[in-house]
């Protein structure tokens, strides 16, 4: 059933509705049925409220949120507005998604997050997360550091737009070595300052895959990418597409 139910795409409606009715057809396939249409979760905008209402915070559903095994989380604002509001004895529905190892944040201004309610909020993940991606997030690189830091398991790591704040000072240190694998995505020159502070950090990458749509102008920037983890990378890949009008 299980081996079935994989080729189910959960990222599509038609997908969602197959896994639901496929839970009622009988007892024995509720739950591989459910284990497959929780296993990976995306909370936006238009379903925040319904998700929060109809699965996260009830009760008898809580099990479900043990399925997740993929997070992808967008405006993560109101998730941390709700998180406060919760009383103390709750712990909110992040603690029963305790198995998930693929965390993606994206559409954020970490700036405007207080650092010890977001390190609260994902306490549960902090030892299963293996893959960390952040996508159009704005955040000084100090933060990055403490971000990036608070999961010690991360073995795969995914920028894609990251829009650093102006951050002086010394590059802060991390806790641990960065191993696995780097990949950077729509790579823009403003960042080069970003990411030749990225270099100074305690980098252990042994594949490092960076996508650029004008990586060969900024020479800088090229010279920042290949500094990563000289002594540990064995693949390297570079994607440039040179769009001409």
């Amino acid at each position: 059933m299980d081996k079935i139910l994989e080729h189910i795409h959960t990222d599509s409606k038609p997908g969602q509705s197959t896994l639901i009715a496929c839970a009622l057809v009988a007892t024995w396939w509720t739950g591989p049925s459910q284990r497959h249409l929780f296993s990976s979760v995306l909370i936006r905008q238009c379903n925040y409220r319904q998700w929060m209402d109809g699965v996260a915070l009830s009760i008898s559903k809580a099990r479900l949120l043990g399925y997740v095994r993929s997070l992808r989380i967008e405006y993560i604002r109101h998730l941390l507005m709700d998180f406060r509001r919760l009383p103390r004895h709750h712990g909110g529905y992040l603690p029963s998604i305790h198995n998930a190892h693929s965390l993606t944040l994206s559409h954020v201004r970490a700036e405007k997050i207080p650092q010890d309610q977001f390190f609260t909020c994902f306490s549960a993940l902090r030892e299963t997360i293996t893959h960390l991606s952040l996508e159009i997030f704005v955040m000084s690189f100090s933060a990055f550091v403490a971000l990036v830091d608070h999961f010690p398991n991360i073995r795969s790591l995914q920028l894609s737009l990251v829009v650093p704040e102006r951050d002086e000072g010394p590059v802060p240190s991390l806790s641990r070595p960065l191993r696995g694998k780097l990949r950077v995505r729509a790579v823009q020159a403003y960042i080069s300052e970003f990411f030749g502070r990225f270099t100074e950090l305690d980098l252990e990458y042994e594949e490092l895959v960076i996508e650029s749509s004008s990586f060969f102008v900024h020479p800088v920037f090229l010279k920042s990418a290949l500094l990563i983890s000289t002594s540990t990378v064995k693949f390297l890949r570079i994607i440039s597409e040179v769009r001409r009008e």
